[in-house]
């Protein structure tokens, strides 16, 4: 891989068009977003780039040129909506936020590489609980909280970011960010990507997230953490198409908000949601009954107002305590000591030329 990624630019109808000419005959594309606070109250989506499942063609969509209009995107939309056709993302959720929030749009048939790599902490890679709780003390929890009230932490996965991971798959140099865009990001400085012209390191940097997530989408497939099987690559998608929804409730979030969506995977996501659902007054997510601390006697059962995360983020951000009881109705009620936890995946063998399926039927 070179420090340069080839890329083409869209901001007229001549490109667009023809970059839907690539991009409609792809069996599966490469999807990430840029622009300022993504997923934010004061956010602002500024490019859509997408890729061929190599990263032979990345194309960067300028959403803010004035000659791209509705019509014009509309080609990218019903793309975006089609679920036979696989998006591969790394975190895709302020993605699938902006997209939502700006275009009415909602992204379907995502294969979110980040949920893949979750999963195979267990599946694959021989993961118990002792690493789950390891993972939570970095840089989220604090190691005493973790390991001496584990059960406050039930059902927590920390989330790895695309330039650990590349780091971890031992990729080298040629696959880290750039720095100084790394650096505007962390300085609250993003607004950069709402001005035009566009320096060329911004779009070169664009453009180079598309390559990592392809190379790590082939690395995936080689080591079987995106499955063959069938079954088992259907429940992922199923896990990938409720995580990159999984805030659309919430909306964009304010920075202030101690509940916004932050590294810690959201729950409900690696389990199918089961029975009604209950709002948690933190998130706002609409959350089975097993997301929330809960205590019975032998007649009634309560539940706790805040999910285990923002019961969690609560203790962390040191926001007061909510110790409120809440009823639960009979109908709604599960069997003590239930955590969520992640449901069985058949064996998934790795190939290097093991195809993504379609995703038809899911």
């Amino acid at each position: 891989m070179t420090d340069s990624v080839k890329y083409q630019l869209c901001y007229t109808p001549e490109s667009f068009d023809y970059a839907m000419s690539i991009l409609s005959r792809a069996s599966f594309l490469i999807l990430d977003c840029e622009g300022n606070n993504l997923g934010r109250a004061n956010g602002g989506i500024s490019l859509i780039c997408v890729g061929t499942p190599l990263a032979e063609h990345v194309f960067i969509i300028d959403c803010l040129s004035p000659s791209l209009t509705g019509s014009h995107l509309s080609r990218l939309w019903a793309l975006f909506r089609d679920r036979r056709i696989i998006k591969v993302v790394w975190d895709g959720r302020m993605d699938y936020l902006e997209i939502w929030s700006t275009y009415g749009v909602a992204l379907e048939g995502v294969l979110d590489l980040q949920v893949a790599e979750v999963v195979s902490r267990f599946t694959m890679r021989g993961e118990g609980e002792s690493n789950r709780l390891d993972r939570l003390t970095r840089g989220w929890f604090s190691r005493t909280a973790v390991f001496n009230y584990n059960w406050q932490y039930t059902g927590l996965n920390a989330l790895t970011g695309l330039q650990k991971c590349c780091e971890e798959s031992g990729f080298g140099e040629d696959f880290a960010k750039d720095p100084e865009v790394t650096k505007m990001h962390k300085s609250n400085q993003s607004s950069l990507w709402l001005k035009r012209p566009l320096p060329a390191n911004l779009l070169a940097y664009a453009a180079k997230d598309i390559e990592l997530i392809s190379t790590l989408c082939t690395s995936f497939i080689q080591k079987g953490w995106i499955p063959a099987d069938p079954t088992a690559y259907y429940t992922l998608l199923r896990q990938c198409a409720r995580y990159v929804s999984a805030h659309r409730e919430q909306g964009r979030s304010r920075e202030d908000d101690p509940f916004r969506p932050t590294g810690i995977m959201p729950l409900d996501v690696l389990n199918e949601p089961e029975g009604p659902l209950t709002q948690c007054v933190g998130c706002r997510r609409g959350l089975s009954l097993v997301c929330f601390q809960t205590t019975a006697d032998e007649i009634y059962q309560w539940r706790r107002p805040r999910c285990s995360l923002c019961h969690a983020l609560a203790m962390k951000n040191r926001v007061d305590a909510d110790t409120r009881w809440f009823l639960v109705p009979p109908e709604q009620k599960i069997q003590m000591g239930s955590p969520p936890g992640l449901p069985p995946l058949a064996a998934a063998t790795a190939s290097t030329s093991t195809p993504l399926v379609t995703a038809t039927g899911y």
